[in-house]
């Protein structure tokens, strides 16, 4: 695929993503963000769906027959050829029970590989991209990880999966905050990494994690210079994998305390 058609892609998913976190909270103030649970801290409403749809309804517009992986409505894991993949809203425990920390995630696949991404925050609004070669941006301006590189100076978010021990998730956190790190926890993945892609944190680390909430960020933050997991590797469509996108001067130091608990170590 050219630079021009990834560009075009670029910005067509940008677009999307804009619009669907303006639907998102216009449906929450329409009385569609009350929570139900799949399943222990997995929540989901009307306004997921919705949302979900209508991003799908879009791409379908703008790239007919390509396939679309999706948190709430699945699809095909298929890793030949474009693969969108998307969280309508990624943080919908916080959409949920009415606060700002939740976006809209928008990636691409290609052979396998994350190499696109739209991420539209709530509030503050603001819409994150990359794509492969072209560099990162924040509302069009570019941006770059952090310089960081002790760690008792670093900002680290560490997410958690219950599809890992609870017990594995503390022993991280405690050799993390051994090595001076402040920690931080809230709720998006997504937003997670897109900060550290903006130099707003140092690290994101998690030892699980799905695509849809990953693959968009993950290509944001390789376009923005972070050191990063290989998380697009093996059967990360059908099962996600653990992840680590860092400052490029901690990436390594980090993804080595994850390596007790099953989380990669190859990273760039």
């Amino acid at each position: 695929m050219t630079n021009e058609e990834l560009e075009r892609r670029r910005a067509v998913a940008g677009r999307i993503a804009r619009e669907a976190a303006a639907l998102a909270a216009r449906l929450r103030g329409e009385g569609l963000g009350a929570a139900t649970l799949k399943g222990p801290q997995d929540v989901l409403t009307q306004a997921d769906t919705e949302t979900e749809r209508f991003i799908r309804g879009r791409l379908a517009e703008a790239f007919p027959g390509e396939p679309v992986l999706a948190e709430e409505e699945g699809g095909e894991a298929t890793a030949s050829g474009p693969l969108w993949i998307l969280d309508p809203i990624d943080g919908t425990s916080n959409f949920a029970r009415g606060g700002d920390r939740w976006c809209v995630s928008i990636g691409m696949a290609l052979e396998g590989m994350a190499v696109l991404g739209a991420v539209a925050r709530h509030a503050p609004p603001g819409l994150v991209t990359g794509a492969r070669g072209l560099g990162a941006t924040l509302d069009g301006r570019p941006v770059r990880a952090a310089a960081t590189a002790d760690p008792a100076k670093a900002t680290v978010e560490l997410g958690w999966s219950l599809r890992r021990p609870v017990e594995a998730y503390v022993a991280l956190v405690g050799r993390v905050m051994a090595l001076g790190a402040g920690l931080r926890c809230g709720g998006s993945g997504a937003l997670g990494m897109v900060e550290t892609a903006l130099g707003r944190l140092d690290a994101y680390l998690e030892l699980h994690i799905n695509p849809w909430d990953a693959a968009a960020a993950l290509a944001i933050a390789r376009e923005a210079g972070c050191w990063t997991s290989d998380f697009d590797s093996g059967a990360w469509l059908e099962a996600g994998n653990p992840i680590c996108v860092a400052a490029p001067s901690l990436g390594p130091r980090l993804a080595a305390l994850m390596q007790a608990y099953g989380g990669a170590v190859i990273g760039t």
